[in-house]
């Protein structure tokens, strides 16, 4: 029997400085950060998982938050099976605000048939005495109709759930499709490959009209907890404050580290055209045109995603040359 390849184009959004690199460093078994360094562009990595007949590619494109690294350009929306949309349960007011100004605007236009998901990161810096407040922040918001889940890239609390949950119901969607003869059953299949029943699945969602700031604290205790990381306060004030590439000497940011990570996205790139050519080559012949726009969508983005790349080191070295 011919073994299915499933790829699953995965987008995490939010404002800069919520946790997108983190978080996806402790899904792919990368060490959490010891400070923040800024995303240029996008960054693209994979989790593969293999089942008796189906191979799961789940491809994640991490997308930097920061409108003068990364300009909003519709390509980073387009062609999305799942989006995490990020924000911090410590600055709810302002990370919220950007979803809904920016992130669901341009995912329901471009993308309107992904799943999306609501993901509040930081769960181990809430203090129960804020639990009320974080909740009344939420529901003034109004960001229905997605599942609500918190998560804690630092601890990894709930981190390796949440991308089980975006595999799993991306499933179920394929086997209600019209390929339910050739792919019945796969969800249930992948949940035992991987250990989970869809109960813990369920357990994960958080229902922010019914739950309560005792019960709120109670459920997001972390229950892992990696080796402690002490940040220093100056690490988490550039924040707020980072506009553009010029000011990330003030707050001695390693202008080297950042250039080693454009570079290290560079080779993840690279791999992703050179897979997004192999799966093309393997695409049958009635879903060909398809596939090839679509894949014609994904070179325009990671295009664009190379000369972004390209000046923001330009201006790092002009940066260097000038001090």
């Amino acid at each position: 029997m011919l073994v299915s390849e499933i790829n699953i184009k995965l987008t995490i959004l939010g404002q800069w400085g919520v946790g997108k690199t983190s978080m996806v460093n402790t899904f792919v078994g990368k060490d959490f950060p010891s400070m923040y360094i800024p995303t240029i562009g996008s960054n693209i990595a994979r989790k593969e998982y293999r089942l008796k007949d189906n191979h799961i590619r789940l491809n994640i494109w991490d997308i930097g938050g920061q409108r003068s690294f990364n300009p909003l350009n519709p390509v980073f929306f387009s062609n999305l099976d799942s989006a995490l949309l990020l924000f911090d349960l410590n600055n709810p007011k302002e990370s919220l605000q950007e979803i809904i100004d920016t992130y669901l605007k341009n995912l329901s236009k471009h993308s309107p048939e992904c799943i999306m998901y609501l993901v509040g990161n930081k769960s181990d810096l809430l203090k129960p005495e804020d639990s009320e407040i974080l909740l009344n922040i939420i529901r003034k918001y109004q960001i229905q109709g997605f599942p609500i889940v918190f998560v804690s890239a630092k601890t990894q609390d709930n981190i390796t759930e949440l991308f089980t949950l975006v595999i799993f119901d991306f499933l179920k969607k394929l086997e209600e499709s019209g390929n339910k003869t050739q792919f019945q059953g796969i969800s249930k299949d992948f949940l035992n490959s991987v250990g989970k029943s869809e109960e813990d699945l369920n357990d994960l969602i958080i229902n922010i009209d019914e739950i309560d700031s005792n019960t709120l604290h109670k459920k997001i205790t972390p229950k892992i907890i990696k080796k402690n990381i002490k940040l220093t306060e100056k690490e988490y004030i550039p924040l707020k404050e980072i506009k553009d590439l010029k000011q990330i000497r003030a707050f001695d940011i390693d202008k080297n580290k950042i250039k080693e990570n454009i570079f290290s996205a560079f080779k993840n790139n690279l791999v992703a055209i050179s897979e997004l050519i192999l799966e093309l080559k393997k695409t049958p012949i009635n879903s060909l045109i398809d596939n090839i726009d679509k894949t014609l969508d994904d070179l325009s983005n990671l295009n664009k995603d190379f000369e972004l790349k390209l000046d923001s080191i330009l201006e790092l070295e002009k940066s260097d040359k000038n001090n």
